[in-house]
């Protein structure tokens, strides 16, 4: 697998991502006055995410985001199994286009 990635667009969204997570964050130490799951599942939804972005923008400079397998992972988790998935389905996203690259 081998293709461009827009860094500027990749950054972005992480940049936007760690802003909603930090939004979340602060919503979730207040005090609680009513149920918060639903804040707590987005939470962790877009910590996945977070992750699964600094894991492609690792890949992609030859590095690992992510060394040590994940509490429930299988026995023979690999880390550049991972990374390399994590790129081959969210790399194409971020690929430069013809007119970017002009």
């Amino acid at each position: 697998m081998n293709f461009d990635i827009n860094h500027h667009l990749l950054r972005a969204d992480i940049r936007a991502i760690s802003s909603q997570i930090l939004a979340l964050k602060r919503v979730l130490r207040a005090p609680w006055r009513r149920p918060m799951a639903g804040e707590q599942r987005e939470l962790c939804k877009h910590k996945q995410r977070a992750t699964e972005l600094c894991a492609l923008r690792a890949f992609v400079r030859g590095k690992l985001h992510v060394r040590r397998a994940p509490c429930g992972a299988e026995p023979d988790w690999n880390a550049s199994e991972y990374h390399r998935r994590i790129a081959e389905r969210l790399g194409p996203s971020y690929a430069v286009t013809l007119e970017e690259s002009a």
